[in-house]
C-alpha cells in the first residue's frame, strides 16, 4: 500500500503544481471521450511522467507498470510493482495504486483491476508504441483484456498529442532547461585543450547540468573530435584532442525530465577556412526560419524553409541531416518527439502552434580529408511564442575557435 506518512516528510519541490496534473488529467478525460473510449491503460514513460511525475529508472522489458485514465471520472488508478512502493509514496499524484505482486502475471493483476472497477468490457486504448514494455507483453496485456470482453484499440499517441504544446508552467521549466544546457555548452567549450579527452567533456557537461539541478538526458551526450567529429551518434571515447581538431558536441540539457537540444562544433587553434565557410552558410538556416515560418504554417513549412536555404547556399552535397522533431519530457533511451518537421509515417502533419517545442539540426558531413574532422554541425531548439519562433539558445551556431 501507499505509505502516506512519506508524503508528509517531502521536503523538495515537485515540478508543478498539482492543479496542473489536475488539468493534465481532463485533457485526457477530453481526449478519451472524443476517440470514444472508455479508458486508456497508459505504459509510455514519458506519458506517466506527464501526467504524475512518476520518475523511475528501470523500465524492463516485462515492465507493465501503468496508469489506467478513464474518461468518465478522475479516478486514475497506478500499477507498479511492490518494490516501487517508497517510489511511488513519495510521488504525490498517484492517489491510487494497485501493486501487483511478482509471484503472479502483472497482466493478469492489471486486468483483475480493471475488471473490478466496472471495465471488462470497455473500449480501453493501449500503448503498443512505447518503449516499454516488450511487444509479448503487450499482446498478453492486450489477449486478456480481449478475453474478458474489452474492446482494445491502439492509442500510443493520444497522450503525445497533448504533451506537444506546453502550458505555461511547462514553458517556463523549457526556458530554465535552456540556460542549463547553454550553461553546460560554455563550460565544455571553456575545457576543451590539447590533450583533453573526449569522455572527460562529457564529465563536465553531467557535472555542470546537475549542479545547476538539472538530470540525465535521454540519450548520452554525443561527442566526437578530429576524424571522430562526423560521427554524430556516437558517444565520448578515450581520443585525446588534438591541436586543429573541430570538436562536435551534442546533448539536451534536461531538467523535471524536459528536454531542450543544443549542439555546437568547436576548432582548436584556426581550422581549415573550408570549415568556417560551411559553418557561417548554414548558420543562416535559423534566420531563414525564423523569418520565414509563423503561427498557423503547417510544421512541415520548416522542413521547407530549411530544405531551401541548404539549397540556396550550397549545402546540399555535404548534408548529414537537415531537420527536426518535437522535444519535451522523455525518458531513456531517447529524447526525440514523435512529431517531426518533416512528418514520418506515424503521425501526420500539425499546425504550428504557441507552446510548441521542437529542435532544428543542421548536420554535416565531409569525406574529402579536410583537415581537423570529418563532419560539422549545429543544432538549435525553438519555442513557438504568439510571435512566432523563438531560438532558446544564446549561442552562436557559427564554428567557434578555442
Amino acid at each position: 500500500m501507499i505509505q502516506t506518512y512519506l508524503r508528509d516528510q517531502l521536503d523538495w519541490d515537485q515540478p508543478f503544481k498539482p492543479e496542473e496534473y489536475a488539468d493534465r488529467r481532463r485533457r485526457v478525460r477530453e481526449a478519451l471521450q472524443a476517440a470514444g473510449l472508455d479508458a486508456i491503460y497508459i505504459t509510455n514513460p514519458a506519458d506517466l511522467t506527464w501526467l504524475t511525475n512518476y520518475d523511475m529508472i528501470w523500465y524492463h522489458l516485462t515492465n507493465l507498470t501503468g496508469l489506467l485514465v478513464r474518461a468518465d471520472r478522475d479516478e486514475d488508478v497506478f500499477f507498479d510493482g511492490p518494490s516501487h512502493t517508497t517510489i511511488v509514496s513519495t510521488t504525490p499524484e498517484i492517489r491510487e495504486c494497485v501493486f501487483t505482486p511478482y509471484d503472479r502475471p502483472q497482466a493478469e493483476v492489471i486486468v483483475e483491476g480493471i475488471a473490478a472497477r466496472r471495465l471488462a468490457a470497455a473500449k480501453i486504448g493501449v500503448q503498443p508504441w512505447g518503449y516499454s514494455p516488450h511487444a509479448t507483453v503487450s499482446d498478453d496485456l492486450r489477449a486478456r483484456l480481449e478475453a474478458g470482453g474489452a474492446t482494445v484499440e491502439d492509442h500510443s499517441f493520444l497522450v503525445e498529442e497533448l504533451r506537444f504544446v506546453k502550458s505555461r508552467a511547462e514553458i517556463a521549466v523549457v526556458r530554465r532547461t535552456a540556460a542549463i544546457a547553454d550553461n553546460a555548452m560554455e563550460e565544455a567549450r571553456d575545457a576543451i585543450a590539447e590533450g583533453v579527452m573526449e569522455t572527460e567533456l562529457e564529465g563536465i557537461i553531467m557535472a555542470s547540468m546537475m549542479k545547476s539541478g538539472g538530470g540525465y538526458p535521454g540519450i548520452r551526450t554525443m561527442l566526437g573530435s578530429g576524424p571522430r567529429a562526423g560521427t554524430h551518434h556516437s558517444p565520448p571515447q578515450h581520443r585525446r584532442i588534438r591541436q586543429g581538431d573541430l570538436i562536435f558536441v551534442d546533448f539536451c540539457g534536461c531538467l523535471h525530465r524536459y528536454h531542450v537540444n543544443v549542439n555546437r562544433t568547436f576548432s582548436l587553434g584556426e581550422p581549415d577556412p573550408r570549415w568556417t565557410t560551411l559553418m557561417d552558410n548554414s548558420a543562416g538556416c535559423v534566420d531563414a526560419v525564423t523569418g520565414g515560418v509563423k503561427v498557423g504554417d503547417p510544421l512541415s513549412k520548416v522542413q521547407e524553409v530549411a530544405d531551401a536555404y541548404t539549397d540556396k547556399v550550397g549545402l546540399r552535397d555535404y548534408v548529414w541531416f537537415v531537420g527536426g522533431y518535437s522535444l519535451g519530457i522523455a525518458m531513456p533511451p531517447d529524447w526525440c518527439g514523435s512529431h517531426w518537421v518533416a512528418p514520418r509515417e506515424n503521425l501526420g502533419d500539425r499546425v504550428i502552434t504557441p507552446g510548441q517545442v521542437f529542435n532544428l539540426e543542421n548536420q554535416f558531413d565531409v569525406w574529402e580529408d579536410w583537415p581537423g574532422g570529418s563532419g560539422a554541425a549545429w543544432i538549435d531548439s525553438f519555442l513557438v511564442t504568439e510571435n512566432g519562433l523563438e531560438v532558446l539558445s544564446r549561442l552562436p551556431r557559427n564554428l567557434v575557435v578555442v
